[in-house]
């Protein structure tokens, strides 16, 4: 998240409202741009000419397919940057055991803190499997006398 408070990725604003009224304005647009073109270069051609209602309808389903895919992709984009931004965040993560407060909980209270395996699992499609480290190993389950496992 930027300073502000305010996400650091944003494709479009997420006004829905605002996003199918501009998909209308282009869609008109587009399905009148052959009769507008042929208004200021040949004015003779009326403006509901046969021919301008065929490129225009085609035109029309055409940008409806196109920018309706566009919105598509853009609206899907906005919930992967959503995703990020909410998982570029600052983990309140306890120094010894590893546990990771919730955000926005009570520090005091035990059920606000989680292992980090089922937070991160939660939030993202991560899933853990454990092992142990060499180091980890000597120290925990090695036997300091001659090198074998504690038994």
């Amino acid at each position: 998240m930027a300073p502000g408070g305010e996400p650091r990725f944003a494709i479009i604003q997420k006004s829905a409202v605002l996003q199918v009224a501009i998909f209308i304005l282009i869609v008109i647009f587009m399905a009148n741009l052959s009769p507008l073109v042929d208004a200021i270069l040949h004015p003779e051609i009326p403006y509901f000419d046969g021919e301008h209602l065929i490129v225009g309808g085609i035109n029309g389903v055409v940008s409806i397919l196109f920018f309706g895919l566009l919105l598509f992709h853009i609206r899907r984009l906005n919930k992967a940057m959503e995703k990020i931004n909410k998982l570029e965040m600052f983990l309140p993560i306890c120094s010894n055991c590893k546990r990771i407060r919730i955000p926005d909980s009570d520090p005091d209270a035990m059920e606000s803190w989680r292992q980090i395996e089922s937070y991160i699992s939660e939030k993202t499609t991560t899933q853990f499997s454990h092992g142990i480290c060499p180091e980890c190993f000597e120290k925990y389950y090695a036997n300091p006398k001659n090198g074998t496992v504690k038994g």
